[in-house]
C-alpha cells in the first residue's frame, strides 16, 4: 500500500520572499503620488514657502504645532480677503487663548500646482516678516497639512506633500531608512512623540513652528532640574497671542535624546506650567520640540497612519 501523497514543504524563507513580493506588486498598483513640491526657507527659527492666496502670491510659514491655518491681519487687508462676520474663532498658544472675531474667506490655495478651494482660515495678528521684510501670510497647519503625507527636507530646503491611498506603504521613498516612530494626535491635530530629557522620558509636540525647544518646569522638575537652580538660570519674558505677559528661565541641558539623535548642552525654554495648561499645543504634552532641534532633519510625517520617519546627518532616527 502506497503512503498517501504529501505535497513538498515549501521553505519559510520562500514564503516569506514570496509574501514580500506580493506586497510590493500590491503597492505598484497604487503607489503615493506627489502632490506638491515648494522650496523652504528657513528664517529666524520659521520655516517659509510660497503659497498663492485667492491668486495672490505670498509667503506663509509651514506650522506643524498649528492645529488651524491662520491668515495675518496685514495680508487680508493687503488682498482684500472676504470676512465672514457671523462667526468666529480662537487661536491659542504659550500666554492662553485669544479671540479671533473674523474668519477669511480663501477661496483658493495654491501650493505648487495643488489648488485648494473653499476655504476657512481665522485672521490674527503675526508680527512675522520675511528676510525682505514682507508680512508673513499666516500660518499653514495641520488642518491642511493632515490631508497628505508631507516630506519636510529642512537641509535640502524642501517641502514635498504625498498624496496617498489606503493601500500605500506609508514609508519614505528614501534609499535608507530606520525603525518607524508612531505618534499620537490630540484633538488639536497636534504631533505627540516621545522624547528622553536626561535620561526622563516626556512627551513633546512636533513643531516646525517653534524657533526652539520649550519644556514646562513641571516636567523640568521630573528630570531633576530644582527650583534653585531654576532661579539661577537666564530669566527669560514673553508676550503670548493674547498680549498676556508670561516669565520663565533659559536652562541648559546635558543630554537630550529625540529620534535616535542625542543632543548635548542644549538650551530650553523653560515655560510655567500653568501657561501650558493654557497653549492649545501643550495641553497633554511636556514639551515643544521645534527647529532647534529639526534644523538638520529631514522628516517623514503620516498623519493617517500616525508614522514618523527621521533622518539627522545621514542616519535615520529610531524611536
Amino acid at each position: 500500500m502506497q503512503p498517501p501523497f504529501k505535497e513538498p514543504a515549501v521553505p519559510r524563507r520562500l514564503l516569506a520572499l514570496a509574501a514580500l513580493l506580493i506586497h510590493h506588486a500590491a503597492l505598484a498598483s497604487c503607489p503615493a503620488e506627489q502632490a506638491a513640491s515648494l522650496p523652504l526657507t528657513l528664517w529666524k527659527g520659521k520655516l517659509l514657502l510660497p503659497v498663492g492666496i485667492n491668486g495672490a502670491p505670498q509667503t506663509i510659514a509651514l506650522d506643524t504645532g498649528a492645529g488651524i491655518s491662520t491668515i495675518s491681519t496685514a495680508v487680508a487687508n493687503a488682498i482684500d480677503l472676504p470676512h465672514d462676520f457671523d462667526h468666529a474663532a480662537e487661536l491659542g498658544g504659550v500666554g492662553g487663548r485669544a479671540s479671533v472675531l473674523y474668519i477669511g474667506q480663501v477661496d483658493t490655495l495654491e501650493l505648487d500646482h495643488l489648488r485648494l478651494t473653499h476655504l476657512a482660515f481665522p485672521i490674527a495678528d503675526f508680527d512675522l516678516k520675511t528676510q525682505s521684510g514682507d508680512p508673513v501670510a499666516g500660518l499653514l497647519g495641520a488642518d491642511v497639512l493632515r490631508r497628505y503625507d508631507l516630506e519636510i527636507d529642512v537641509p535640502a530646503g524642501r517641502l514635498t506633500l504625498w498624496q496617498t491611498s489606503a493601500c500605500a506603504d506609508p514609508q519614505p521613498p528614501w534609499s535608507t531608512t530606520g525603525d518607524p516612530i508612531p505618534f499620537d494626535l490630540d484633538e488639536g491635530n497636534h504631533i505627540l512623540v516621545g522624547l528622553k530629557v536626561e535620561g526622563t522620558h516626556l512627551t513633546g509636540v512636533l513643531d516646525t513652528g517653534a524657533p526652539g525647544l520649550a519644556v514646562t518646569d513641571g516636567a523640568a522638575f521630573r528630570t531633576g532640574l530644582t527650583e534653585d537652580a531654576l532661579e539661577a538660570d537666564i530669566p527669560i519674558h514673553g508676550i503670548g497671542v493674547n498680549n498676556r505677559a508670561w516669565n520663565g528661565h533659559l536652562h541648559r541641558f546635558e543630554t537630550i535624546n529625540f529620534a535616535g539623535v542625542t543632543f548635548h548642552a542644549t538650551q530650553a525654554e523653560i515655560i510655567p506650567s500653568n501657561m501650558a495648561a493654557r497653549n492649545d499645543a501643550l495641553i497633554g504634552a511636556d514639551a515643544l520640540i521645534g527647529m532647534q532641534l529639526l534644523q538638520n532633519m529631514r522628516l517623514w510625517i503620516s498623519y493617517r497612519t500616525k508614522t514618523l520617519y527621521m533622518q539627522a546627518n545621514g542616519r535615520a532616527g529610531a524611536g
